[in-house]
């Protein structure tokens, strides 16, 4: 087994073990695997989600820039928190300035908001790529009581739930300026992924790929390891749900890069990391990575969700190919490394671009009432030629679609087999479960990444100017249509509700939380959406 970790000492305070309460939406993807299933919901249903109305918008302080896509961090909610106005659920949020929010769920009106300044100076000028904003969704440790969260000086911090007291003393785990991901909080150890190069300082200036892991078990003596999936810019981890809880520790995947695991190089990979980082388990490279690195079709550009099948628990992902896998986490890829349990054919872009077509998210999953496991693949693109049949009835989808696939299983084979595709979405983000039903949402976003010589990644011909920082910026946060909240019969796919043209912005990397009756969402424009039934 090959390990390469680092291990520091730093001085932390205590926390408790992460604990979900009903209703509430604590994770990116709800929970430790990122299933986006909330079980606990039980208010909205399919009977009644066709009333959902904007029950209100909030407007927040940050003020978004165009080079930087994400504004704010996908919604989280805390039910029954304690604060100076008595107790209430809050919603949470961090904005590209560092400004962590504490929202009532009830009034959209903001309980308490603090701002952690970066006095550093970045590496590199801001890029779409890398905004040197922070973009990593916090975790909830409900049971202490505590918010966790990255800043973008690359500290880790902590905030008491109902005030925002200091709870953590700040303290590294990323470089800063990083592009890291969403944390995972797993038996008192929290864990973030981080890639593209992006972070650096003056001793690094190129941030390697890693998963940094933070054990805060015992106070007196916290640690801090890292396990580097690359050295350098290639080969880091970028999925934005992050690290995934999963049998052998957590797992990630990466971009494009080299295939030497000897060296400690994991390019297009899934990999177990053991936990507290110490170490990679195991690892998966699809048979297809020489190609993938051609046409930058890497699997960063998806993420692992990990789910129970029968008498196994089992990973499933895709990328920008437009491929779905199905992995054993306790074998990723058999004796080769290069094995899956099952692999789709392609579903979307069979036109192997690296914009704006294949899967640039995390998997969501259910089980119906009829016990069937569905898997729900946000495509962007027209479905692929030869992918599924699904059943006809929701019209073409150019531009993007949610595919649900269900998992069967024929002795000890495991296959997928369509369900149902919905109808076009420009383009679909990560899908939120709850009760029976699916909610998506239309992004709007602008999908391709130049405005001139897009296949050449915007290199300019002879005699053509370069693209400039901020004329890319603005053609990429420009919409190309309006955001919109989709909610659909989660067995069926029947479309229950939509809120059309209500809502104006749009989106980037981001997920809606279902949680308290309502689902939430924000916007690039620094908005907080609640949706609920009106009493």
């Amino acid at each position: 087994m090959f390990r390469h970790a680092i291990t520091l000492t730093v001085l932390l305070t205590a926390t408790a073990a992460q604990a979900q309460t009903p209703s509430e939406w604590l994770t990116f993807g709800y929970d430790a695997q990122r299933s986006g299933w909330n079980k606990a919901e039980t208010t909205l249903s399919p009977k009644n989600v066709g009333r959902l109305k904007l029950l209100w918008s909030s407007q927040l302080t940050t003020v978004p820039q165009d080079v930087a896509l994400s504004t704010l961090t996908a919604p989280l909610v805390a039910q029954g928190v304690d604060t100076a106005q008595g107790r209430k659920d809050l919603i949470f949020t961090i904005g590209i300035d560092d400004t962590l929010f504490a929202i009532d769920a009830d009034s959209g009106k903001t309980v308490w908001q603090k701002t952690f300044p970066n006095l550093g100076k970045p590496q590199r000028p801001a890029t779409t790529n890398c905004s040197n904003t922070e973009q990593a969704t916090p975790v909830i440790d409900k049971a202490a009581g505590v918010i966790y969260f990255t800043t973008s000086d690359g500290k880790l911090r902590g905030l008491s739930l109902g005030a925002g007291e200091e709870k953590l003393a700040p303290m590294p785990l990323v470089a800063p300026f990083s592009r890291n991901w969403s944390l995972n909080l797993i038996d008192n150890v929290i864990y973030t992924a981080s890639g593209r190069g992006c972070g650096g300082d003056a001793a690094q200036p190129i941030e390697a790929g890693a998963v940094s892991a933070m054990d805060i078990s015992d106070p007196a003596h916290p640690r801090l390891s890292r396990f580097y999936t690359g050295r350098g810019r290639p080969a880091g981890p970028w999925g934005r749900g992050g690290p995934v809880a999963g049998p052998k520790g957590v797992y990630v995947q990466t971009a494009d890069g080299a295939k030497d695991p000897a060296a400690g190089i994991f390019g297009n990979a899934v990999i177990a990391v053991a936990p507290k980082a110490y170490g990679v388990a195991d690892s998966f490279t699809p048979a297809s990575w020489t190609r993938l690195n051609e046409k930058d079709l890497d699997l960063g550009s998806g993420g692992p969700m990990i789910f129970p099948f029968k008498d196994r628990t089992l990973l499933v992902t895709s990328s920008k190919e437009g491929v779905v896998y199905l992995l054993d986490t306790r074998n990723l890829g058999g004796r080769d490394h290069g094995t899956p349990l099952y692999q789709s054919p392609r579903l979307g872009n069979d036109a192997e671009s690296y914009w704006g077509q294949g899967v640039f998210g995390e998997i969501s999953t259910t089980v119906t009432a009829d016990g069937a496991r569905l898997l729900y693949v946000p495509m962007w693109g027209p479905p692929g030629k030869d992918g599924y049949m699904f059943p006809p009835g929701n019209g073409a989808a150019p531009h993007g679609s949610v595919m649900a696939l269900k998992v069967v299983a024929d002795g000890d084979r495991i296959a997928l087999a369509p369900a149902w595709m919905s109808r076009d979405l420009t383009v679909p983000d990560n899908i939120a479960v709850a009760n029976g039903v699916v909610y998506a949402v239309q992004t709007g976003e602008q999908t391709k990444q130049h405005f001139q010589n897009l296949e050449e990644h915007g290199q300019p011909k002879a005699g053509e100017k370069p693209e400039t920082t901020e004329a890319l910026s603005k053609f990429r946060s420009t919409p190309v249509a309006s955001m919109m909240l989709v909610a659909m019969d989660a067995a069926t796919g029947k479309e229950l509700y939509s809120s059309g043209k209500l809502l104006s912005d749009w989106v980037h990397f981001n997920q809606p939380a279902v949680a308290l009756g309502k689902v939430f969402l924000v916007s690039h424009d620094a908005h907080v959406y609640a949706f609920g039934l009106k009493r």
